[in-house]
């Protein structure tokens, strides 16, 4: 007897609706040329010029800030002029003291801060000449290697002024005033003053343009302490407070 039997292959249902919903998925293209890949680059391409925009609205309204708040500065400067340089004495000693009727050795060390207070001059300072001083009347004269100092900025200068059995080139003291100034060696204080003439040239502006002006540094009044009686020890400092603010008169050229 012949029976044929019908087979029939049961799909669950669920496979079915897996089925249903993975035929509405789209395959992933890596190709350069497809949509997605092109909505991608187009949304980078709108976001760039966005922030460099903005980049630069931010550097603009600082530089306008910047303008604002120094404007003013600048104007009162060009204003008034150049204004002279701020000098203080930071220390002063003396070496190898020695006095006597009639002749005078000895080696002053003299530190200076100088600061230039403008803010639109440059100071270039073209000649320079130090004078050490007892009584009003100069023991030392020595010039001094030219230098300059932008706006805002400040430097140390370091003389070194040195006497030594009446050197042909230094101003000769009158026996009276050494006599004073051993008495005062033996008491134990000396009073000296530095002082510099300067010739210098102040430049500013975007033009550069240039005015010549001539200084007077002084920094007077300075008592230098000995130990009393020891004239042997010829070492003496700078007594009292440091450091001791220099005056600075100008005249224009």
């Amino acid at each position: 007897m012949a029976s044929s039997f019908l087979m029939e292959i049961q799909i669950p249902r669920h496979a079915k609706s897996e089925g249903s919903a993975m035929d509405h998925l789209l395959p992933v293209s890596h190709n350069p040329y497809s949509k997605s890949h092109i909505a991608t680059r187009s949304t980078n391409v709108t976001t760039t010029p966005t922030i460099a925009k903005f980049t630069f609205l931010i550097f603009l309204s600082l530089v306008t800030l910047a303008i604002i708040v120094f404007l003013p500065f600048i104007r009162k400067e060009l204003t008034r002029g150049p204004q002279a340089p701020l000098v203080q004495l930071t220390a002063l000693s003396v070496h190898k003291f020695n006095v006597s009727d009639k002749n005078l050795t000895a080696e002053w060390d003299v530190k200076l801060k100088i600061a230039n207070p403008n803010l639109v001059s440059y100071i270039w300072f073209n000649r320079l000449e130090g004078f050490l001083l007892y009584e009003d009347r100069p023991l030392v004269v020595k010039p001094e290697k030219p230098f300059g100092l932008p706006m805002k900025t400040k430097t140390e200068l370091h003389l070194r002024l040195r006497m030594a059995n009446w050197e042909g080139d230094q101003p000769a003291l009158k026996q009276m005033l050494l006599e004073k100034m051993k008495k005062d060696r033996e008491l134990g204080g000396v009073r000296f003053s530095v002082q510099m003439a300067i010739w210098a040239t102040y430049r500013s502006g975007w033009w550069w343009s240039a005015q010549h002006v001539i200084m007077n540094l002084q920094c007077l009044d300075l008592q230098i302490g000995f130990k009393p009686g020891a004239t042997a020890i010829g070492f003496g400092i700078l007594m009292g407070d440091v450091p001791r603010t220099c005056y600075v008169p100008m005249l224009a050229e």
